[in-house]
């Protein structure tokens, strides 16, 4: 019976040292951050017609400041004007030809950290120059924070 329980003893030793091994790697892994998938999503959107976002950036450059910058098209193959982002500053150029390009910026409420991910929505207004009528085109935007 001795000799049964040293092989069963040493069976097991073995066995613990290895399981020990595999949970300090997973700590170090994740102390290390590669198991943080939520930094690692892809810039991408969802919804918005007519003005759609080509580019964008969200910047944090403290924990309470932060900035969005997104370029939209209009896609609306006539002139649009007012364009701007509720919350925000008003685009620039504001007046936009079919085709070409706007810049808005806006400060959102909350600021993730640099490589953190981000989710924002947007709602934006414009006036169609052919019969001044207001329109809104909504959407929301992901990516990392730089």
């Amino acid at each position: 019976m001795g000799q049964k329980a040293q092989a069963a003893m040493e069976y097991i030793t073995t066995y613990g040292w290895a399981v020990l091994v595999v949970v300090i790697v997973g700590v170090v892994l994740w102390q290390m951050g590669f198991f943080d998938f939520s930094s690692r999503i892809s810039p991408h959107y969802s919804g918005f017609s007519i003005l759609v976002p080509i580019d964008w950036e969200f910047t944090t450059t403290s924990p309470t400041t932060c900035s969005l910058s997104v370029v939209f098209s209009n896609g609306a193959g006539e002139d649009l004007s007012s364009v701007a982002v509720l919350g925000g500053d008003t685009c620039i150029p504001s007046d936009l030809p079919p085709g070409e390009t706007t810049v808005c910026t806006k400060t959102p409420d909350i600021c993730p950290s640099p490589g953190k991910a981000y989710r924002q929505e947007l709602v934006v207004t414009y006036r169609r120059s052919s019969d001044n009528q207001s329109f809104q085109t909504a959407g929301i935007i992901w990516g990392n924070a730089v």
